[in-house]
C-alpha cells in the first residue's frame, strides 16, 4: 500500500477532526463532550505559538477508504520537559483507521514522530494508552515501548476544567 506520512497542514484539520470523532466513538465519549473543533485545532497548531505538531498518513485516491477518505491516520504530539531526562515528546493521539490497520501505517507514523523527536533532542517519547485496548499496548511493546504502569507502578491523573477553576480560585497570587 502506498502511504505518505507528512506534516499536517491547516487544510487537513477538518479530516483530523473527523478522526478525532472516530476515536471518541471508539472510547464511548459523547460527541457533545468534545471541546475541540477545527478552529481550535487551527489556532492551537498553526497560531503564533503552536502548541502541537501533527503528522498525517495519506493514501492515493485509488486506495481511499470505503467512505472516500484519503487521510487515514495521524499522530498529534507536544513537547514536555522531564526534570530527570530533559526534553520529551508526548503523543496525545496516535490513530489509524481500522480498515487500514495491519499494513505498517502505524509503524511509519510512529517512526516519523520518533525521527522528529530525536532530531529535536528529545530523550523520550511518552503517551497514554487505554488498558481496554490490549492490541494497542501490544503494538507499542513490539516497538520497544515500556508499560510504566506494569514496570514502575505509575498512575495517570487528570484534573478537569471545573477542578482547575476551583484550584485557581483558591490560589493566592
Amino acid at each position: 500500500m502506498n502511504v505518505i506520512v507528512r506534516p499536517c497542514f491547516p487544510r487537513d484539520l477538518p479530516e483530523i477532526m473527523r478522526l478525532i470523532k472516530d476515536i471518541s466513538i471508539i472510547y464511548s465519549v459523547p460527541l457533545e463532550k468534545l471541546r475541540t473543533n477545527v478552529e481550535e485545532l487551527k489556532d492551537a497548531g498553526f497560531g503564533t505559538r503552536p502548541q502541537y505538531e501533527c503528522f498525517v498518513a495519506e493514501v492515493p485516491p485509488e486506495q481511499r477508504s470505503k467512505e472516500g477518505h484519503t487521510l487515514i491516520g495521524y499522530a498529534l504530539s507536544t513537547y514536555t520537559y522531564n526534570t530527570w531526562r530533559g526534553r520529551n515528546l508526548y503523543m496525545d493521539n496516535f490513530y489509524v483507521m481500522p480498515e487500514f490497520r495491519g499494513r505498517r501505517i502505524g509503524r511509519q507514523l510512529l517512526n516519523r514522530v520518533a525521527e522528529v523527536a530525536w532530531g529535536r533532542g528529545c530523550t523520550q517519547l511518552r503517551m497514554h494508552v487505554s488498558s481496554q485496548k490490549p492490541e494497542n499496548i501490544a503494538f507499542l511493546l513490539r516497538r520497544g515501548g515500556e508499560d510504566l504502569t506494569t514496570k514502575e507502578g505509575w498512575t495517570l491523573f487528570r484534573f478537569h476544567r471545573d477542578t482547575l477553576w476551583k484550584m485557581a480560585a483558591q490560589s493566592k497570587f
